[in-house]
């Protein structure tokens, strides 16, 4: 048996982002996020992230994670996994968060 390891439940959420590097190399990169939970995200991202990289993203965090109403956040995170096989010409990568903020409505 599998022992899962992550501590807050993900749920699916597709929707587009743009990261931002916090500690160098190119600015920006878009992306699309596959999961979402309270500690982390899962993207398909245009360029390839090294693991230990920080950057920053806005993201909404689904009513299944909120437990009200869907929630703009901003956060910044750190990779912490990528998928040795590319999807569509993409790079999976699993995102920690490390700071989140939530973000007024507009």
């Amino acid at each position: 048996m599998i022992r899962e390891r992550r501590s807050s439940q993900r749920v699916p959420a597709q929707q587009r982002t743009t990261v931002t590097f916090r500690n160098g190399g190119p600015h920006q990169v878009s992306a699309v996020s596959a999961n979402i939970s309270l500690k982390g995200a899962f993207t398909y991202c245009d360029r390839f992230l090294a693991i230990g990289s920080e950057v920053a993203l806005i993201l909404d965090l689904p009513p299944e994670i909120t437990k009200a109403r869907s929630s703009r956040i901003w956060c910044e995170a750190k990779v912490v996994r990528i998928d040795e096989q590319l999807t569509e010409g993409k790079f999976g990568i699993a995102f920690a968060f490390t700071r989140v903020q939530p973000l007024p409505e507009a």
